[in-house]
């Protein structure tokens, strides 16, 4: 893609206009070209950045952090941002047939449209949409619409509806790539992939393997679980428990590079593995779902906060 792919087609005038009459809702620029919305609802605040629809930061009121954003991530036009809950789409990964397209799709580094940006009573709700065109359909030769809602309140939540706007068949597979921000990843506790399997894509996609217990950390994972549960992380350090539900799922990913992978990753620092986890509400693997014409999968996360149990 050239760098011209990635020009907005909305100015700042455009998106102020359009969130104009809700005080909780602004813009911002914190690199040149590369807008973002902040949230600062009674209960909560969030930043979601115009690139990839992509939520940043969302904290309940009072509260740490809840999303991990490196403290270098790059938030440059067509730079995939290290953070926050990042839209794979349509593909998770490699590409299954060229390594040399863009890892997780293009989605995630494609601007997006403010649809609209309203109140409703103490939750905000932003709605984004992108649609193929020429620079898509080289990448993947297919008509879709994209459409993310993302509503910010006590909890948050964003939904991704995917479109078939064309004539011809075709499967992807997704994720929402959420980053979790923690007090010490080798103290928590990650409830809900117990009694289920999982693809160990450090192995090579090998045969499933059934997790028998609790998942501990202690080293680099990246696991495609087989699962529609709930996964409930249990933070030591910072006495919570973070959930994270979800919809239009059969697979969960988890993922985090640990040392060695973090020293070479540049928008993250060396030590950056020990404050988050990535918890994926995803369609990957074999979790692959077919949008036929005119047909439609969405894909939806819950996220918030429970006292540590």
């Amino acid at each position: 893609m050239r760098a011209h792919d990635f020009d907005m087609t909305q100015s700042l005038d455009d998106l102020t206009a359009i969130l104009s009459g809700n005080p909780e809702l602004s813009v911002t620029e914190p690199e040149p070209g590369f807008p973002v919305i902040e949230v600062h609802t009674p209960v909560s605040s969030a930043t979601v950045a115009l690139q990839g629809a992509q939520v940043l930061a969302w904290a309940p009121t009072d509260h740490p952090p809840v999303l991990y954003l490196s403290p270098k991530a790059r938030m440059q036009p067509g730079t995939p941002v290290r953070g926050g809950i990042p839209i794979c789409w349509p593909w998770f990964g490699e590409h299954s047939e060229d390594p040399e397209l863009p890892s997780h799709g293009f989605a995630r580094t494609r601007f997006w449209e403010l649809v609209s940006g309203t109140m409703e009573g103490r939750m905000a709700v932003l709605v984004f949409r992108l649609v193929s065109d020429e620079v898509t359909r080289a990448l993947f030769p297919h008509d879709f619409e994209l459409t993310a809602t993302i509503k910010v309140a006590d909890k948050l939540r964003v939904k991704l509806q995917m479109k078939n706007t064309g004539e011809d068949l075709y499967k992807v597979s997704c994720a929402l790539h959420t980053y979790l921000s923690l007090g010490d990843i080798e103290r928590i506790q990650l409830e809900g992939v117990k009694g289920s399997h999982y693809l160990d894509r450090l192995g090579g996609d090998a045969e499933p393997v059934y997790q028998e217990k609790n998942l501990q950390i202690k080293g680099e994972v990246d696991r495609i679980y087989q699962s529609m549960s709930s996964v409930l992380i249990r933070d030591l350090d910072r006495y919570r428990s973070v959930f994270v539900d979800k919809a239009g799922s059969r697979s969960t990913v988890i993922w985090n590079p640990w040392k060695e992978k973090s020293k070479a990753l540049p928008d993250l620092p060396d030590k950056g593995y020990k404050e988050f986890v990535c918890v994926e509400c995803a369609n990957a693997g074999s979790d692959k779902p077919t949008l036929r014409p005119n047909g439609s999968h969405t894909l939806e996360t819950v996220i918030g906060l429970r006292p540590l149990s």
